[in-house]
């Protein structure tokens, strides 16, 4: 008998463990499209839990598989259980979205958070998935942000960050070769031992600063040859005892003209902080005159093109601007631009203006004009002012003496600029001198002043 009732106990003991730890995994899968706490949305295959998974926390085990499309209005709060987004399925939060110890996010189809992402635990974003994160992204620990897989694109695995990116106390984040991640601010790092990893195939542009300041921090790009894969348009720093960043980094210019498939998608992102996608900018000499002719795929939030020439490929001066199709445009336009070349090296540059005051430049085309070095005085006669023309870059040799019938100087000046103009009314007086030019041109022009 009493053997009995200890079976009895056991085996009740049996029954309470297994009951209870059916009702911690708690499985839901979607009905419906539609609000997450809508229970006629859901099926708790479990038979455990409440009707829908929990937004606040209270999602500890097992699984919630989207099959549909979801909307979580506020802020989510995944547990330890495990969130899966399944391909050409949508999970919109319009609050924050936070990721607790043992959870874990797999998403195959898109996870869209108008807020804030804290990660404690994995979100792994395979091919054919999208995360877009309106605020910034903030990986705590560990290597707990995954983006893609070893697979050769097409698909791709997308994450998309309007803000910043925080890692702290080694919050690591490894973008594998179908990943494509592209971060409009800044990608910071405090705490020792974090690791960014760009693996082999993978694209990731950054339009801010890269910022790591933990000891033994590491940027590691392992794209070997061009397209470089890791693209920042601000500066990256190290500022930790033994942190190091891969030496093939590139900027968005190369960005755009090595790894133009990359430069569209990022482009093309709504919101994208680059205004233009420039197809080409060249130059030609015509008659005398340079024309200037581009191309643009797309212009977002655009306003102007300022058109910009130098001598020395150093200090530009603008010559010209031109307005934009006016509209957010995804089709192509092309622009014409003709001037006069000053000089014998002519460089040229376009400065791409957007609505909000942002602007960057294109790459720089250079134009060499077919006419011999020239130097040239005007008006002759001259009354009370002379001008001196030059159409070549002026070196630290280039001076112009003006002399009297004697070959006395009466006055020197160096040439700095393609032209100088000097007052003469006070310094010579009514008659015949001769203007000297030594440097680049060795010339004498007869000049007659009245």
């Amino acid at each position: 008998m009493y053997s009995f009732r200890i079976l009895l106990r056991n085996a009740a003991f049996i029954f309470l463990t297994a009951l209870s730890t059916s009702a911690l995994a708690q499985n839901y899968t979607t009905l419906a499209s539609g609000a997450w706490t809508t229970p006629a949305n859901w099926s708790n295959t479990s038979g455990w839990g409440t009707t829908t998974p929990s937004t606040t926390g209270g999602h500890t085990s097992g699984t919630a598989t989207v099959n549909h499309n979801m909307v979580v209005t506020g802020n989510y709060a995944l547990a330890s259980a495990t969130l899966l987004i399944n391909a050409g399925r949508s999970v919109t939060v319009t609050g924050n979205f936070s990721v607790g110890g043992g959870g874990t996010v797999n998403v195959y189809g898109t996870l869209e958070i108008n807020g804030d992402v804290t990660l404690n635990s994995n979100l792994n974003i395979y091919p054919g998935g999208q995360v877009i994160v309106h605020g910034s992204l903030t990986v705590n620990s560990s290597n707990y942000l995954t983006v893609g897989t070893s697979v050769a694109p097409p698909p791709y695995a997308d994450l998309i960050v309007y803000q910043n990116i925080v890692s702290n106390s080694s919050g690591d984040i490894t973008v594998n070769r179908n990943g494509r991640v592209a971060v409009f601010g800044n990608v910071t790092a405090a705490g020792g031992g974090t690791v960014l990893t760009v693996n082999n195939g993978a694209q990731v542009y950054i339009h801010g600063n890269i910022n790591f300041s933990g000891g033994g921090s590491q940027i590691t790009n392992n794209n070997t040859t061009n397209p470089y894969g890791l693209y920042v348009n601000g500066t990256i720093t190290n500022s930790g005892g033994g942190s190091t960043t891969s030496g093939n980094t590139a900027n968005q210019a190369t960005m755009q003209s090595t790894n133009p498939t990359f430069s569209n998608w990022v482009q093309n992102i709504p919101g994208s902080p680059m205004p233009v996608e420039l197809i080409y900018f060249k130059g030609e000499l015509q008659n005398g005159l340079v024309v200037l002719t581009w191309a643009t795929a797309s212009e977002l939030n655009f306003y102007k093109f300022e058109i910009e020439h130098s001598v020395n490929g150093r200090s530009y001066q603008t010559v010209g601007q031109l307005y934009g199709a006016g509209f957010d445009t995804y089709e192509k336009h092309t622009y014409t631009f003709s001037a006069s070349a000053p000089a014998w090296r002519n460089y040229y540059r376009l400065k791409l203006l957007d609505k909000d005051g942002s602007f960057e430049y294109s790459h720089v085309i250079l134009i060499e004009s077919e006419a011999d070095l020239k130097a040239e005085v005007f008006p002759n006669p001259a009354v009370d002012h002379i001008s001196i023309h030059i159409n070549f870059e002026p070196s630290l040799n280039d001076r112009v003496n003006v002399l009297d019938p004697t070959g006395n100087i009466v006055l020197s000046l160096a040439l700095n600029t393609l032209e100088t103009e000097v007052t003469i009314g006070h310094t010579l007086k009514p008659g015949v001198y001769f203007v000297k030019f030594q440097g680049s041109v060795k010339k004498t022009v007869r000049l007659l002043v009245q």
